[in-house]
């Protein structure tokens, strides 16, 4: 099974070529991203705040299962869904914003929520800057490519958390 991280980290390169022509992307990520498995989108399970500590608990330990078992086919469709970016660039905006959801509705364990939170708040950041690219030329984007490597720093930084997470915990 691929772990958290590798999808995580292919998403950025399948969307960053959309942005800036020869900024960022890499073939091979994206080819690899294209051999990802997938498997149908899960949500989280949702925890009660009103419960006694030991519910609580017995909660966050349902929420650690699903977030395990269900983040990874959750990213792998993801990745999927994002692999027709550089052929038809005028998706990008919508398809990142869908994923973007995707993740935010995720319900991670307390244990995962920080690197959890970083990781979305990366792929928002993404999402908000392919906002402001022109997709009808990726040459009039070049302003926007600090930023982008920027995030692409932190996708693979936060990714790489939520991955350290799994590997220790799932």
């Amino acid at each position: 099974m691929r772990s958290h991280r590798s999808v995580m980290l292919l998403l950025p390169f399948a969307v960053a070529p959309v942005l800036l022509a020869g900024c960022g992307s890499s073939d091979s990520a994206a080819d690899a991203a294209a051999t990802t498995s997938s498997s149908s989108t899960g949500s989280s399970a949702a925890s009660s705040s009103s419960a006694a500590p030991s519910a609580s608990a017995d909660s966050d330990a349902e929420k650690k299962e699903t977030f395990c078992t269900e983040v990874p086919a959750l990213l792998s469709d993801i990745s999927d869904d994002l692999q027709g970016v550089t052929a038809a660039p005028e998706q990008a905006p919508a398809l990142l914003a869908e994923a973007v959801d995707k993740i935010s509705a995720v319900q991670p364990p307390a244990d995962a929520a920080p690197q959890w939170q970083r990781l979305v708040t990366a792929w928002t950041s993404m999402r908000d800057l392919l906002a402001q690219a022109d997709l009808t030329n990726p040459q009039a984007n070049t302003d926007l490519a600090p930023q982008l490597q920027s995030l692409q720093t932190e996708l693979v930084d936060s990714g790489t958390a939520v991955d350290d997470y799994g590997k220790a915990n799932c």
